[in-house]
């Protein structure tokens, strides 16, 4: 059986997390971290919180958009230079 930690992606892959701030996000967004991948999370912080994203917020591989995904120009310039977007 495979598990994520055999998984893996090309090394300078960047991950766009949306949500990254809610439970599930964030976990996402540590096991890519953890990985050694560019993390990019989008989140209007409706319901993800900021303690969530206070974890991995001086991580250099780390970035953070406050936004909702229902705005198109949110969504363009968090895209932008993502390999991968998990939803």
């Amino acid at each position: 059986m495979m598990g994520y930690l055999e998984i893996e992606f090309e090394k300078d892959s960047v991950f766009l997390v949306t949500g990254g701030a809610g439970f599930i996000g964030s976990n996402l967004c540590e096991a890519l971290l953890a990985k050694g991948y560019q993390v990019c999370c989008l989140d209007n912080l409706s319901t993800g919180k900021q303690k969530h994203i206070d974890l991995f917020i001086d991580n250099p591989r780390y970035s953070f958009i406050k936004g909702d995904i229902a705005d198109l120009d949110t969504c363009m310039r968090a895209c932008d230079g993502a390999d991968y977007v998990l939803h």
